[in-house]
């Protein structure tokens, strides 16, 4: 049983580090890493993913700064993104849409750009009416 539990979360840690490249960004975190953090850290809602091998999605984080040191920037990147994913998780592209190029274009941030793209595809091939948001991993 401990091997499973220890298991389980260097594996979702591994696949975290590697979804780093996915989303363009620099530090993953789960739901519960940031739960401990976000007094000491700026952090941003990034996605709800099902790693390769799991079914349950996890609600993921880009931790950003430090919150003694941060910049008024990253505040202000922090806000437009989680904006445009609130609209974007409402299949409101056009309002995501705006949002997201807004904040790659005003911060180049990564993460943005990725979604921009998944928005692209959205348009062309619409989720199914009842999509939960996951994005699923489909590589380690």
């Amino acid at each position: 049983m401990d091997f499973t539990s220890i298991g389980d979360t260097v594996n979702l840690a591994a696949r975290l580090e590697s979804a780093n490249k996915t989303y363009k960004s620099k530090t993953i975190i789960t739901e519960a890493v940031y739960e401990k953090l976000k007094n000491e850290f700026i952090c941003r809602k990034l996605d709800y993913i099902a790693v390769k091998g799991k079914v349950k999605p996890v609600r993921i984080y880009e931790l950003l700064q430090e919150r003694k040191i941060a910049r008024k920037t990253i505040f202000e990147i922090k806000s437009l993104f989680e904006k445009a994913l609130v609209f974007y998780r409402c299949k409101n592209w056009e309002k995501a849409e705006v949002l997201f190029l807004q904040c790659k274009d005003l911060y180049q941030d990564g993460p943005s750009e990725v979604f921009l793209d998944r928005i692209t595809l959205f348009k062309n091939n619409p989720p199914p009416e009842k999509w939960d948001g996951v994005f699923r991993m489909s590589v380690k």
